[in-house]
């Protein structure tokens, strides 16, 4: 297992935002919840309830990034057609 921080705009650690790579993929953490998961083996994206939908903006910013998206709107429409899986 491997923990880094998440970057900010400018480059920097963002302080409680991390990346973990365990053998069978990497999680986004905001502080201690999980917040998604990218599995290796299948490229399935799962969403923890409710951290990824709770409006923080710091959270928001890091799951953007994470996802490589550009709103939390545009994730939400990949959850409703099941491309992002939730737990």
């Amino acid at each position: 297992m491997r923990v880094e921080n998440m970057r900010t705009a400018s480059g920097g650690r963002a302080a409680n935002q991390f990346r973990i790579w365990t053998d069978d993929g990497v999680v986004f953490q905001s502080y201690s919840s999980r917040i998604a998961k990218r599995d290796f083996a299948t490229d399935r994206i799962t969403l923890f309830s409710p951290f990824w939908n709770n409006y923080s903006a710091t959270t928001n910013r890091y799951l953007l990034q994470f996802l490589n998206e550009d709103s939390i709107r545009d994730i939400r429409v990949k959850v409703e057609s099941g491309e992002y899986l939730t737990e």
